[in-house]
């Protein structure tokens, strides 16, 4: 259930609104080299199988276990969590933005394209983890000092 249902949901608020936009601008299969977001969303609608089947993995090899080591344990583990993949979003956001953006039109479209794109890449993992953190059904554990100290003298003795 944590590895299915949280990509499950992700992709079907983004597969909402790329139908939406198909509707209102038609999608071709040669719309996908054109280097905009256009193009990206056309990706998506012809795409979406391979996708969803990555979506899974990544949830099933590195999302879960993360989750379940650092994200369930502490506070700041799963702040530091939180941080690692938005920076991950945001390389990865600048490689495919630059993978297809078309350098005549400027860098003014290279930073649009990175934006759009790290905004897509962290909307998918707020949905991702607010799910995951329903099926999860628990909340992080915030420990007091007193709370540590304690822990920390009944390890040691």
């Amino acid at each position: 259930m944590r590895t299915f249902l949280p990509p499950l949901i992700a992709f079907m608020a983004f597969s909402v609104f790329v139908i939406t936009s198909a509707y209102a601008n038609a999608m071709q299969v040669g719309d996908m080299g054109e280097g905009n977001i256009h193009a990206f969303m056309a990706c998506f609608y012809y795409c979406w199988p391979l996708y969803f089947i990555c979506a899974i993995l990544t949830q099933w090899i590195v999302i879960v276990p993360v989750w379940e080591s650092f994200v369930l344990r502490s506070a700041v583990g799963a702040l530091v969590t939180f941080i690692i993949v938005a920076v991950v979003c945001a390389l990865a956001a600048g490689g495919v933005a630059y993978f297809i953006w078309d350098d005549q039109s400027g860098y003014d479209n290279l930073i649009g394209l990175t934006t759009i794109m790290l905004m897509i890449q962290l909307a998918y993992w707020a949905i991702n983890f607010f799910i995951l953190f329903l099926v999860t059904g628990k909340a992080v554990k915030l420990k007091t000092k007193r709370e540590a100290k304690h822990e920390t003298v009944a390890t040691e003795e």
